[in-house]
């Protein structure tokens, strides 16, 4: 078993998780995706994550508005793949629980038992509205998703028809077949903290973390979610994050090329309005630390920034591992090519730090 596990993240819309206008950046173009899936896997990548967007976050160039639908793409995706795992990323409140019952179900026999889901509470007000559903206080939203994910599960596992009468969902002879190959689908979910993390810590088997860039308080936080996982719910679950590649012959080249893609070419009034509505922005003259969020955003949609060369990106991962991570999915500015590089020159560091075992 590799002790860093690797996928990616976000080939299903454009630009990608990098807001930048470059030439090449990442479309809606099936012929990419499913080349970029075919070379995860040549790279034995265990995941490959899409993100859910039903509408873009504004400003001249719209990104994000033009992506996949998650589902549909998890099922086409896991046709020509053999060996990764696919997961559909879903927003709970907008989903019915008996649509995405059966569609993962169906995702998880086209896969051959390879379906993941990675489930959201909802944060994004314009989509909700779309959509006709309330945009939730932050804790009810996992009292839905409590409620969400309890119907599912019983959907995957009960051969009988069942009623369910909760708050949310109100169902009459709710049943669903064919059933998931063998186990469930994996759960994936990303939640920080108090409620949030709660309903991760009960139902995720992979739990995606934001982290400090300090050793001690990303190892002690790592620590602290398992642990919690084990003590509260008899659970030993994965933690995730996910990052950015730019690498250089240099670190200086790397970072040159950071600065032309994500600076010159970045879409930074999207971004603003992403994090407004976040409810992180803050329009404070002269506030490095918004402006570095921004930035960050812009660069690789808030991951962990992994630049210089090869073997300082190698120096990251491995930084990840050490501190507990046990997955961390990846995009590229430029996929293609950073993919190719990522083979050539990152992966076989990583196999000989023993981070991943060599094919």
């Amino acid at each position: 078993m590799n002790r860093l596990k690797l996928g990616t993240f976000g080939t299903n819309l454009a630009p990608g998780i990098t807001f930048t206008t470059i030439p090449g950046a990442l479309t809606t173009d099936w012929s990419r995706v499913k080349d970029l899936a075919r070379r995860a896997e040549a790279m034995d990548f265990e995941a490959i994550v899409p993100i859910s967007r039903w509408k873009g976050y504004g400003g001249e160039h719209n990104p994000h508005s033009d992506a996949y639908d998650t589902l549909t793409w998890a099922a086409a995706v896991g046709a020509v793949t053999e060996s990764a795992r696919i997961f559909a990323t879903v927003s709970m409140p907008v989903v019915h629980p008996v649509m995405a019952a059966k569609q993962m179900a169906t995702i998880d026999h086209v896969t051959g038992g390879r379906a993941g889901i990675n489930v959201l509470a909802g944060w994004y007000r314009p989509e909700m509205e779309m959509f006709g559903a309330d945009l939730l206080a932050h804790d009810r939203r996992y009292d839905l998703a409590d409620e969400w994910i309890g119907v599912v599960e019983r959907l995957w596992s009960e051969s009988a028809e069942f009623d369910h009468d909760g708050e949310f969902f109100h169902l009459s002879g709710a049943y669903s077949a064919p059933k998931p190959l063998g186990a469930r689908p994996q759960i994936m979910n990303a939640a920080m903290s108090g409620r949030g993390l709660e309903f991760a810590l009960q139902h995720a088997d992979k739990l995606f973390v934001k982290l400090s860039d300090d050793r001690e308080k990303a190892t002690a936080h790592v620590a602290d979610v398992k642990r919690q996982a084990r003590e509260k719910y008899g659970r030993d679950i994965e933690v995730w994050t996910f990052g950015y590649v730019v690498d250089g012959e240099t670190e200086e080249a790397a970072r040159d090329f950071l600065h032309y893609y994500a600076q010159e070419n970045g879409m930074h009034d999207a971004a603003i309005n992403a994090l407004t509505i976040m409810g992180v922005e803050a329009e404070v003259a002269g506030d490095n630390s918004t402006a570095a969020r921004r930035f960050s955003w812009v660069a690789g949609d808030g991951g962990v920034p992994l630049i210089g060369t090869a073997a300082q990106v190698a120096d990251g991962l491995e930084w990840l591992s050490d501190v507990g991570i046990d997955g961390c999915l990846l995009g590229w500015p430029l996929w293609e090519d950073g993919m190719a590089r990522f083979a050539d020159s990152i992966l076989p560091l990583l196999h000989s730090r023993g981070l991943r075992t060599a094919l």
